[in-house]
């Protein structure tokens, strides 16, 4: 039996969710994972490679995938036993959890270690350093659960994982019922030590096969549609009510200047604040790992 660095509960989440597949396929919502999907031709080539119809054989496969997951240098055409894939396994997984641990300045449990680690083995760690590199992704070390983890605050952390569940912009139902399963292995209590033999793996199901290798990140506050539409109202609310106020002026003079010059400041100035406050409030619900 293998030996993992997560617990028993971690690697069996990862061998249900991810299903091992002896030969290189391309990613479930890649152009020609969908190609092959529409087609009726998905199971059929996982679980057998055949030669790619010419109608889609020249759309990209990527990330191509092959045992528990890898994609990591993974061409179409390879092959790999059960044996080398847990072998290959438990190398990244050490080298996440290494990652993992450094990134938390709250020790995690044995629970909480797997949860993340786990996760981190689909979304990628990231980038590391203070400003984001070139061309690179978000990954564990930008998200929201590692952020609540390090606040101490639990609950944010395990709502988080949910962030994570979108694949080629849409939302992925195998990604749904994973994050779902990371988060509450997460929230479960510690009660044994970490680093024990994997339990077998559970039947590849549906949900299995259709499993993302190429995670959308979180959206970031400022691509949020609630922040921009908040923005984009104060500003239309703002030259609506300069030109409403200039009618009304106009039209009853007498009264604007009984009123003095502070009116229209004072309407903009709360405008402004009613913006802030919609602003302040999503960044509250994404703190607390809601949305």
């Amino acid at each position: 039996m293998q030996t993992y660095p997560i617990n028993p509960a971690g690697i069996k989440l990862l061998h249900d969710r991810e299903a091992f597949v002896g030969h290189a396929y391309p990613d479930p919502y890649s152009p020609l994972g969908k190609a092959l999907r529409g087609a009726g031709l998905w199971r059929k080539y996982l679980a057998a490679p055949f030669a790619i119809p010419a109608s889609i054989s020249g759309l990209s496969g990527a990330p191509w995938t092959i045992g528990w997951g890898f994609t990591e240098g993974v061409r179409e055409g390879d092959r790999m036993t059960l044996q080398e894939a847990d072998a290959r396994l438990a190398v990244e997984l050490d080298k996440i959890a290494t990652a993992v641990r450094a990134a938390c300045t709250v020790p995690p449990n044995e629970n909480q270690l797997a949860a993340m680690v786990v996760l981190a083995y689909n979304i990628g760690l990231g980038w590391s350093g203070s400003s984001k590199p070139k061309g690179a992704k978000d990954g564990f070390r930008q998200s929201s659960v590692l952020k609540a983890h390090n606040r101490g605050d639990t609950a944010a952390a395990a709502r988080a994982f949910r962030l994570w569940n979108k694949a080629g912009g849409e939302v992925s139902p195998g990604l749904e019922a994973r994050r779902l399963a990371e988060s509450q292995l997460y929230l479960t209590p510690a009660s044994g030590p970490a680093g024990a033999a994997a339990s077998p793996a559970a039947p590849v199901d549906d949900v299995q096969t259709l499993m993302p290798q190429a995670v959308d990140a979180e959206r970031p506050l400022t691509a949020s549609t609630i922040n921009r539409a908040s923005v984009a109202a104060g500003g239309t609310a703002a030259v609506a009510t300069i030109a409403e106020t200039a009618r009304t002026v106009t039209d009853i003079k007498s009264s604007a200047e009984r009123l003095g010059d502070w009116l229209l400041p004072m309407l903009l100035v709360g405008i402004v604040l009613l913006c802030g406050y919609i602003v302040w409030e999503r960044v509250k619900v994404r703190r607390e790992g809601w949305s």
